[in-house]
């Protein structure tokens, strides 16, 4: 029977909603009867698409109409959480970041993801004109160090400098993804009161 055909007043749904909250949450921290990984990562899945207009094709993969859950083959599964990582996980700007509406392991939070999953090793060459074009004078010149013994002598002038580094630095990366850690104390298995 659902809760949709009980007949309670508002406050016994309220106090319903409480003791099924309370049941689903000893389901989850239960240490005798943990779930199989696939239908943690299948949950966690329906918890970050549910009620999202930009992931409701990877909520329909896990659940149907009638409400049915289907838990993936492990590939699959491993491929729809990649999706939806790659659909809510973006870096923001150190410039852009505001500490008033977001945390800052909010913003972190694509830094830790994107070290775990070797996101450098994804970044295309950085010696292009576009980004060169965005350093001072001063960040041209001690770039050029690293590559003088290689290339001969840099140009004095800023711009011929810029455009003598194109192409020149195939492995550099003036950013690796990374981030501090959150301040809070790790997290411990929650034990029965």
């Amino acid at each position: 029977m659902t809760e949709a055909l009980i007949k309670l007043t508002r406050r016994g749904h309220d106090v319903l909603a409480k003791i099924r909250t309370r049941a689903l949450h000893d389901a989850l921290r239960d240490q005798e009867k943990q779930p199989a990984m696939d239908a943690v990562l299948t949950a966690l899945l329906i918890r970050i698409t549910a009620g999202c207009a930009l992931k409701t094709d990877v909520l329909a993969r896990l659940v149907d109409r009638e409400g049915d859950i289907t838990i993936p083959p492990a590939g699959q599964l491993v491929r729809l959480a990649c999706e939806v990582l790659a659909r809510d996980v973006h870096i923001t700007p150190e410039h852009r970041q505001n500490t008033v509406t977001y945390s800052q392991d909010h913003y972190a939070r694509a830094e830790w993801i994107g070290a775990l999953m070797d996101a450098d090793y994804s970044m295309p060459r950085l010696d292009t004109a576009e980004i060169l074009g965005e350093m001072s004078g001063d960040q041209l010149r001690a770039l050029s160090a690293l590559v003088a013994t290689r290339h001969g002598k840099p140009p004095a002038k800023v711009g011929e400098l810029r455009e003598w580094l194109v192409g020149k630095l195939p492995d550099w990366q003036p950013v690796p993804f990374h981030a501090p850690g959150p301040v809070r104390t790790p997290f411990r298995v929650m034990e029965e009161a």
